[in-house]
């Protein structure tokens, strides 16, 4: 009898663990780094910088396999303010939420059960890292900013402003995803991406975010159906973080050429890419003070000498 009921017990829940989907879980070698290189003028005459073969960089972190869809984009500025679009805190729109975005968004808002202040699950990015872009004194912006989506058409452009002046991403960086062997990203499975900043986009975009180019990259890969338990679409995010990749030695005051590859055959269970979004970090810095550099206050200081000596000479003159 006691044999015929462990029998029973082991049948049962081989039953039940059958009827339960399993997880996939990202790997951050889904997506990798292959190249860099410095952005350069191709205009100039100066030698173009070197292309360094980073090849075996996997993502600095992955989450996935997330339900429904990566929504909302911003709808306001664009320019990483709390709660304006998904990575920046707020709310996943959409059927088939995912309950870590949804009725809250436990990943990316970094106020969510605050301990003692700030979430301490944030993903990506640490409290640290949040900015005060209406000057109230507490940090509450991620900084996240959208670049753009590619849905098996060619990269559709976001634009970024504070609400005085506009900028299309288009206009400062080439953002590209190939399927393996080239063409369109729909349905693919395996394939390269590319960001192709402007060599001057740090001036371009200074008014806006600063000094600075970005410190995290975020690329977000949408399937349809992987768990066919659930209706709606999975889709994962992969980040690299720049601040930590390569020892933390780059300076993130300048533009790099990125290129790389992605392999979602594991992760989406054979089923094609439908979109893959892309997020780029602003640093941290400070937003209510303009660093003068070292040419542009020498050239100030040089001025104020000239007004002394005019000043000086006037009034020897009327004296």
């Amino acid at each position: 009898m006691k044999h015929i009921i462990l029998l029973l017990s082991l049948v049962i829940m081989l039953l039940v663990s059958s009827t339960v989907p399993a997880t996939t879980i990202c790997a951050t070698s889904d997506v990798t780094l292959s190249t860099i290189q410095l952005a350069y003028d191709p205009l100039s005459l100066d030698p173009i910088p070197t292309i360094i073969d980073v090849s075996s960089t996997n993502s600095s972190e992955c989450i996935g396999l997330l339900s429904g869809n990566d929504n909302p984009a911003p709808s306001g500025n664009n320019i990483g303010e709390y709660g304006d679009g998904l990575l920046n805190g707020e709310v996943q729109t959409g059927g088939n939420a995912d309950p870590t975005l949804s009725p809250d968004n436990t990943l990316f808002d970094p106020l969510y059960n605050p301990d003692p202040v700030y979430n301490p699950d944030l993903v990506f990015i640490e409290p640290s890292d949040l900015q005060d872009f209406d000057d109230d004194t507490v940090n509450t912006d991620p900084g996240w900013v959208y670049l753009g989506k590619d849905d098996g058409v060619g990269f559709d452009y976001a634009t970024t402003g504070n609400g005085l002046s506009e900028i299309n991403i288009f206009d400062v960086v080439d953002i590209d995803f190939f399927c393996d062997g080239g063409g369109s990203i729909d349905g693919c499975i395996i394939g390269t991406w590319s960001i192709m900043p402007d060599f001057d986009i740090a001036a371009t975009l200074f008014d806006l975010f600063g000094e600075g180019v970005f410190d995290h990259l975020a690329l977000v890969f949408k399937s349809g159906n992987v768990d066919t338990t659930t209706p709606g679409a999975d889709w994962t995010i992969y980040d690299f973080n720049f601040n930590t990749l390569f020892g933390g030695g780059l300076d993130l005051t300048m533009p790099y050429n990125l290129k790389g590859t992605f392999d979602m055959t594991d992760i989406f269970d054979g089923h094609g890419i439908s979109h893959i979004s892309t997020w780029a970090r602003d640093p941290t810095f400070d937003n209510t003070t303009t660093t003068v550099s070292e040419p542009r206050a020498s050239l100030l200081m040089l001025f104020g000498m000239i007004l002394i000596l005019l000043r000086y000479k006037i009034t020897r003159v009327a004296l």
